[in-house]
């Protein structure tokens, strides 16, 4: 896996977006100062990939401060192929209702995507396992293997150079996934007790599904089936005959029900005839007595005095002619009430009385008024007076006075009283007097009103009287009692006029109904005829059939010895209910001879089936148990220390193989071997003097610690089977603090060689020499507002 492109914005103290363009990068520094966030650069890209970062259990820390969403991108290649993913992660914040933040977390859907060769972008997975599985495959590495194998920690690799055995042995363990073998162990043991737990399970399956599937079983069953079958034939043949039988015994009764009905239509139909004749005469001698009764009518209806249009005129005249008797009853009233005067009189009187009492009580009002207003005066002229003496100034004239006169005080009170008790009465006076005068108004509007009623009654009884001497007949008197009595004979002559006329209606329609009742029943008498004629020759039919049906029946009764059937035939009863009897008898036995043919043929196919299922479990049982050995073996082989002994070893030697040849450009004073499980080195400047790792000083083990994790990077492949991708790129984590000037010289120097290898060397390190020897870098500065990145050299 090598990386080509990274995008991160609000990552940890990256709040603003940055970019690295890692396509050019060969061996290139990571530097800045500490704390700076040099290492977050490897997180993002852990992140990229697994969505999880080493150090960081809970990614939601992950996001700046002061930031509500984080997102990273990541474009690599593998084998040739590129890929890019996007994950991201979005914070809502919700205040609640005591004002306290609540903050919930919801990642961003993640995208990944392949390159195709025509430069557009392929969208290979949509679910987020989907996605971390594809990536897995494609790297061939998990998150914790990736961890351990590319992003390589100076102190774990130093550690395996020359620390003891045990935790060398932990730490190959880890790299290398040997614990899969512990597992594969685990596995294989599990896998041989499933098998035998399987085996005896098929043992017991044996004993107790196919105990009877045996070749003398299936023998057995054979021979039973013909004569069941032989049986079931026979006794099936007799259901049909039963059938037959049941359906001719209820022929027989079906033709006999149906002679007996048609014998009793024939006799209904013979006395309709004659109740058909009989009606015929009698309607005869009705029409008759009807068509008399219709003559005698219309001869009396001649002879009725009403003229329907006298009646009419008759009919308009007394209503006009009640109309003036009542008008006419209303006159004296209305002359009454145009002659009646007194009412007007003594309104009038009454009205001049008030008048003049008006007059009077206004007269007093004003002596009471003058009273009072003099009452004021005297009393005004008494409050001057008062507190002065000759020689004041009057201040009414201006002038000095000289004498006082007497203080005379008015009397207001019993004046006020007065004045207000002849107020009282003149209001009251005031309204008796304006009512005296509505009523002299009443009086007046009520004499005009009856002179005008008089006048229209004599008016409407004048024009009465001549519009009916207009329209009264001319040999009519127009007086009102002459025409009441006029329009009473008419009334009469009318009510017998419509009596008759009703009862000749009612002659004459039942007259008609006759004619056709008459004329039905002609033509139903020759249709009866007929029908009673046709219902005795289906009667005969009938019987016809019912006596073949019978004589069918009796011999089926005799071939097959119904035994139940042959008296009720005898006794001329209904054979039927005992042959259905006998039927669901046989229908009975038919339904267990199935059942049983069935059975043996079930048992026939499943003794069979049984058979060859018995065997095949048998070859089961034989693979499994050959499975169960084998996996039992390969359990027993791995619980052999002495094969991840060997397998250690063996990765060992490779390891310090590669790692020497490293060395040959990192460091050309060591080699590198291995003797009874520890790492040895060949000091070639002490004349190939070999000994142990841990005799190395600080700056020499790094290098050897570096050369080790090359080699480790470059022979994965190999050592781990999870590793299918070569590992392109390359992290190193600190660690260059510890060599001398000199040492490290030669380190850098070796790291540039590098740049000629298709591989990616990443350089964390806050040594400052580094920045100078090693062009290409990543710096890393910080501010207030956060990190920022800055590819330099490339």
């Amino acid at each position: 896996m090598r990386p080509l492109d990274l995008k991160l914005e609000g990552f940890t103290c990256y709040s603003d977006p940055q970019h690295v363009d890692f396509t050019n990068f060969d061996v290139f520094v990571i530097c800045g100062p500490t704390g700076a966030g040099k290492s977050t650069i490897i997180d993002a890209i852990c992140y990229a990939l697994y969505g999880r970062v080493p150090r960081h259990d809970n990614t939601t820390s992950l996001i700046s401060h002061n930031r509500d969403s984080m997102k990273v991108a990541l474009e690599f290649e593998v084998n040739d192929k590129r890929y890019r993913v996007h994950r991201g992660i979005n914070l809502n914040r919700r205040t609640a209702r005591d004002g306290s933040e609540r903050v919930t977390r919801a990642p961003s859907p993640v995208q990944f995507e392949e390159q195709l060769p025509d430069g557009n972008w392929d969208p290979l997975e949509g679910r987020v396992k989907g996605i971390d599985d594809a990536i897995r495959d494609i790297v061939g590495l998990d998150f914790e293997s990736f961890e351990r194998c590319v992003l390589l920690p100076q102190g774990e690799f130093q550690e395996l150079l020359a620390g003891d055995k045990d935790e060398r042995r932990k730490v190959l363990k880890n790299v290398l996934d040997m614990w899969v073998y512990d597992r594969m162990m685990q596995a294989a043991n599990s896998r041989a007790n499933i098998l035998r737990a399987e085996i005896d399970g098929q043992h017991q399956r044996l004993l107790e599904d196919y105990a009877d599937a045996t070749e003398e079983a299936l023998a057995a069953v054979r021979r039973e089936q013909p004569s069941i079958a032989k049986s079931l034939t026979a006794t099936r043949e007799e259901v049909a005959a039963l059938n037959e039988g049941v359906e001719l015994a209820g022929k027989v009764t079906d033709a006999r029900a149906r002679q007996s009905r048609l014998q009793e239509d024939a006799q209904r139909q013979t006395q309709q005839i004659v109740d058909a004749e009989k009606l015929g005469a009698e309607g005869t001698a009705r029409r008759d007595a009807l068509a008399r009764e219709v003559a005698a009518s219309r001869k009396a209806l001649a002879e009725v005095p009403y003229d329907r249009a006298l009646h009419n005129a008759l009919h308009g005249l007394k209503a006009r002619a009640d109309h003036l008797v009542a008008l006419t009853a209303r006159l004296p009233a209305a002359e009454a009430a145009v002659a009646n005067l007194e009412g007007l009189k003594e309104a009038e009187a009454a009205a001049a009385a008030l008048v003049k009492s008006v007059a009077t009580v206004e007269k007093a009002k004003a002596e009471a008024q003058q009273a009072l207003d003099e009452a004021h005066r005297l009393d005004a002229a008494a409050h001057v007076r008062s507190g002065l003496k000759p020689g004041d100034i009057c201040t009414v004239c201006g002038n000095k006075i000289v004498k006082l006169p007497p203080a005379e005080a008015g009397d207001l009170g019993p004046r006020q009283a007065a004045l207000k008790e002849v107020a009282d009465r003149l209001t009251q006076l005031s309204r008796q007097r304006d009512e005296a005068q509505r009523a002299v108004g009443r009086e007046k509007d009520r004499l005009d009103s009856a002179r005008t009623a008089l006048e229209d009654l004599r008016a409407q009884c004048e024009t009465l009287v001549a519009t009916i001497v207009e329209e009264a007949p001319a040999n009519l008197d127009p007086e009102p009692k002459v025409i009441d009595g006029a329009f009473a004979a008419q009334e009469q002559a009318c009510a017998l006029f419509e009596r008759l006329t009703a009862n000749v209606q009612k002659s004459e329609s039942e007259l008609r109904q006759l004619d056709e009742k008459i004329a039905a029943s002609a033509a139903s008498l020759a249709g009866l005829k007929a029908q009673a004629a046709a219902s005795t020759q289906e009667a005969e039919a009938a019987g016809v059939e019912a006596s073949t049906a019978l004589d069918t029946l009796k011999a089926l009764v005799q071939r097959w010895m119904w035994g139940e059937a042959a008296p009720l035939i005898e006794q001329k009863k209904n054979p039927r209910p005992a042959l259905e009897g006998l039927r669901r008898t046989k229908e009975g036995e038919v339904d267990g001879l199935t059942r049983t043919l069935a059975r043996l043929e079930a048992d026939e196919k499943r003794i069979e089936a049984g058979i060859e299922q018995a065997a095949r479990i048998r070859a089961e049982i034989e693979d499994k148990t050959s499975q169960r050995h084998l996996h039992a073996e390969l359990g027993r082989l791995l619980r052999n220390d002495a094969f991840q002994e060997w397998f250690l070893d063996e990765a060992m030697s490779l390891l310090a193989e590669t790692a020497s040849v490293r060395l040959e450009t990192l460091y050309r004073r060591f080699a590198m071997r291995v003797e009874k499980g520890e790492f040895q080195v060949v000091d070639h400047w002490q004349a190939d003097q070999i000994r142990s790792a841990r005799t190395l000083s600080g700056g020499e083990t790094f290098v050897c610690s570096l050369a080790l994790a090359l080699a480790l990077s470059e022979r994965l492949p190999e050592l781990r089977s999870a590793a299918a991708a070569p590992l392109e790129s390359l992290f190193l984590d600190e660690g260059f603090g510890t060599l001398d000037p000199e040492t490290l010289d030669v380190v850098i120097t070796a790291l540039e060689g590098l740049r000629s290898e298709e591989r990616m060397v990443g350089i964390i390190s806050h040594v400052s020499e580094l920045p100078q020897r090693i062009e290409s870098r990543i710096e890393v500065t910080t501010s207030p507002e956060g990190s920022n990145l800055k590819v330099v050299g490339v």
